[in-house]
């Protein structure tokens, strides 16, 4: 993904003879950390809101670069066991594209890994990835009663994740598979076995993109720790691409204003506050973006997959709309600069200096102190923290916007109207 940016989150590493190493746990963990940091707004941080630490994810794309080798094996066996597995069953319709299905997209780039990394503060699950088509999705005994067996006999099986937890343990697990199809018969889904059917949404995207989705552990993989393995099965070649351009128009655009501008994290805003305009501006973009791209292009597709007919929906946004989404991106950008100018006088006012000393008294360190005094000289570097990071918030949220504007200009140079 193109578009990147954004504060690490909560991420757990290990140290080697206290040195940073290259061998970083891939994965997140919350609830192992000491928290004794407080938000300029006086709460504790969320996870996706923690200091910015380079070094970290210097370590975690070292740690990502040096399996890639070993993902390119594992996806190299996926691949021929997809393209087997379609030979075998190509009566019930099942089809590989290998071309579609090339190394470069099978095994996840180290830029798109980080910036997944970023935004959700978790390890992406989606490392190594491959596609099927299969016309008919709605038919669920196809998966059951020829698809699944076909895997567990070449070796593979659908990997498992936690379900119920209970502090740092695990209760209970359930299968990583989702139907994300909207009107499946109750017949249909009587096909799946109980596990998966309680695991599946059998709901499509409000996109209007749907599939089949599920990982495979590779039981005959040498490595100890299992690298899941993912694998999507839509109903043909044109919701694939279609899947493709989608993601690099639309999705990515609506994913980062969602997930990693700092200032849509802000919740139950004031009405007309700037924050709240801004997160009411990401809500028309999404729509905009949705009815006028991402819904037509999805049905077009589909049509052809499933029904063979050219549905010839127009996917174009008008040059009406093409002003409006740029303006309501200026917007977004004027708005931004209001609330992180604001917030920076709140935190510089007298009136904020109660507050400043509520942060101090929550933080691990003053609870450790055997004097409770609370010195001008700790509200001073408690202010200036609180500054630092709503200086860099800010910059951060300038960035990304003037990225969604260079992604937006470049939507709207391919589906924006010509005459």
């Amino acid at each position: 993904m193109q578009i990147q940016l954004l504060t690490p989150n909560f991420l757990s590493y290990k140290k080697n003879n206290e040195n940073l190493h290259s061998n970083y746990a891939m994965r997140s963990n919350l609830s192992g950390l000491n928290v004794d940091t407080v938000s300029f707004s006086g709460r504790l941080p969320k996870k996706t809101e923690v200091l910015r630490t380079t070094k970290v994810f210097d370590a975690f794309k070292s740690g990502y670069e040096s399996r890639i080798p070993e993902y390119k094996v594992l996806a190299a066996r996926l691949m021929d066991t997809l393209e087997a597995t379609a030979i075998e069953l190509k009566d019930i319709g099942l089809i590989f594209d290998r071309e579609y299905c090339s190394e470069e997209h099978m095994v996840k780039g180290v830029k798109s890994f980080i910036s997944k990394l970023k935004r959700s503060g978790e390890s992406p699950a989606d490392r190594v990835r491959g596609t099927w088509y299969l016309e008919n999705l709605h038919d669920l005994s196809l998966f059951s009663e020829h698809i699944l067996p076909t895997l567990e006999k070449r070796g593979y099986k659908i990997a498992m994740v936690p379900d119920v937890t209970n502090g740092k343990r695990t209760v209970s697990y359930k299968p990583d598979f989702d139907v994300r199809l909207s009107n499946v018969t109750e017949k249909s889904k009587k096909a799946l076995p109980q596990e998966l059917r309680d695991a599946a949404s059998f709901k499509e995207q409000a996109s209007g993109y749907a599939d089949i989705q599920f990982r495979l552990i590779d039981t005959l993989s040498a490595v100890k720790e299992k690298t899941p393995l993912e694998v999507i099965i839509v109903p043909g070649k044109n919701t694939a691409y279609a899947k493709r351009d989608e993601s690099y128009y639309v999705y990515d655009i609506v994913r980062a204003l969602k997930k990693e501008l700092h200032i849509a994290q802000i919740e139950n805003p004031a009405v007309n506050t700037p924050e709240q305009r801004v997160q009411n501006n990401i809500q028309i973009i999404q729509e905009q973006l949705n009815d006028h791209i991402s819904k037509p292009l999805y049905a077009n597709a589909k049509s052809l997959d499933i029904y063979h007919e050219d549905l010839h929906l127009p996917v174009e946004l008008s040059k009406d709309t093409c002003r409006a989404l740029v303006g309501l991106v200026e917007g977004m950008r004027q708005k931004t600069k209001l609330y992180y100018n604001s917030k920076m006088r709140e935190v510089q006012s007298d009136e904020y200096k109660k507050t400043i000393q509520k942060m101090i008294r929550a933080s691990q360190e003053f609870k450790e102190r055997k004097d409770k005094t609370i010195f001008v000289d700790d509200i001073i570097e408690k202010r200036n923290e609180l500054l630092k990071g709503i200086k860099v918030n800010k910059q951060e949220d300038l960035k990304l916007l003037k990225r969604v504007m260079d992604r937006l200009n470049q939507t709207i140079e391919k589906y924006g109207a010509k005459n």
